[in-house]
C-alpha cells in the first residue's frame, strides 16, 4: 500500500476525487481527497473519516482560491491589487492581506518586503509595474482561509496543500519535504505536522542561470536585487501558513540568523552534486 507521504506528494492534473484507505504508524484510516488547480499551480486537500464524494467542499476550496487570487494576483490586470497599484483603493479583502503583509515585514526587520513588484519584474519573474508584490505571502494566506472554510463545514482532520505552502488540522500528518534539486522530485526530510502550517522558499524552481549564478526569484530588499546562491531551500513551520511564507523568504533572503529563537526551520543545502550539472 503506498505510503502517506508518498499520497500527499500525488501530483494529478485537473479537479478530481480520490478514495480509499492509507496506512500510517500501524493505523489504517480511511481517506478522501480533492484535487484541482489554482494560483498558478496545484491544490490538495485530503481528508481522514470524512467523504469528500457528494461534498459540496471541494467545489467551495475552488472557489475560495479563485476569490483570493482575484483579490492578490498581480498577473490579472483587474485584481484587486493591480487596482491598487495603479492608484485605487483597496478592497476589504485586499487591505486584510496588505496588514498581515506590513506586520511580518516589521517582524522580520523588512528581510520580507511586499513592496517588491518593479525589482521582481526587473528580475523577470513579475508582469511590469510598481507597488506590491504578495506572492511571498499570499498562497499562504489563501491555505489559511481554506483551514477555516473546512474547520466550519465541520472537517477538523485534514490536510491542504497548495504547492509547497502546507496545513495540517487537529491530527497528525506526514509531509515529505524535497531536496532542493531542479532536476528531479526526491523526498530528503519528513516533517509531523499536527495544528501546524509549512511553507519552503528556495530557488530551485524558479531561478536562472548566469554567469553570476543561480539567479533567484526571490529579491533581497536591501539591495533590490534577486538572491544568488547555490540550488537550495528553506522551509518553516508556524501555527498558520502565511506566517510561515513571510518568514520562509526573510530566512532565505537573510539566513537563519534572522530567526527568533521560537521560529522552527529546516534549512536543506543540495545534494553534492546538482550545482555541478
Amino acid at each position: 500500500m503506498m505510503s502517506l507521504t508518498k499520497r500527499i506528494l500525488l501530483a494529478v492534473l485537473g479537479i478530481a476525487l480520490l478514495g480509499g484507505y492509507l496506512t500510517v504508524r500501524g493505523k489504517t484510516w480511511a481517506f478522501s481527497q480533492s484535487q484541482g488547480n489554482a494560483m498558478g499551480c496545484r491544490w490538495k486537500l485530503t481528508c481522514r473519516g470524512y467523504s469528500l464524494y457528494g461534498s459540496s467542499v471541494p467545489n467551495e476550496v475552488a472557489d475560495l482560491l479563485e476569490h483570493w487570487e482575484q483579490v492578490m494576483s498581480t498577473w490579472r490586470e483587474d485584481s484587486d491589487l493591480s487596482r491598487y497599484n495603479r492608484g485605487e483603493p483597496a478592497s476589504a479583502d485586499l487591505q486584510r492581506v496588505l496588514a498581515l503583509a506590513e506586520k511580518m515585514r516589521v517582524a522580520t526587520d523588512g528581510a520580507f518586503d511586499e513592496r517588491m513588484l518593479e525589482q521582481v519584474n526587473r528580475a523577470g519573474f513579475a508582469p511590469k509595474g510598481k507597488g506590491v508584490d504578495l506572492s511571498a505571502i499570499g498562497k499562504g494566506f489563501a491555505v489559511d482561509r481554506v483551514a477555516e472554510l473546512l474547520r466550519a463545514r465541520g472537517i477538523n482532520d485534514f490536510l491542504f496543500q497548495l504547492a509547497g505552502e502546507t496545513i495540517a488540522g487537529d491530527k497528525a500528518w506526514d509531509v515529505g519535504i524535497e531536496a532542493p534539486d531542479p532536476t528531479a522530485r526526491v523526498v530528503t526530510k519528513t516533517i509531523r505536522l499536527q495544528n501546524q502550517a509549512l511553507a519552503t522558499s528556495g530557488n530551485y524552481r524558479q531561478f536562472e542561470t548566469t554567469e553570476r549564478g543561480i539567479v533567484s526569484h526571490i529579491i533581497d530588499p536591501r539591495t533590490g536585487a534577486p538572491v544568488i546562491r547555490p540550488f537550495s531551500a528553506v522551509t518553516v513551520i508556524a501555527d498558520d501558513c502565511a506566517t510561515a511564507d513571510a518568514w520562509a523568504t526573510a530566512l532565505f533572503v537573510r539566513g537563519a540568523q534572522l530567526a527568533p529563537p521560537s521560529l522552527e526551520f529546516h534549512w536543506q543545502e543540495p545534494p553534492p552534486d546538482v550545482n555541478s550539472r
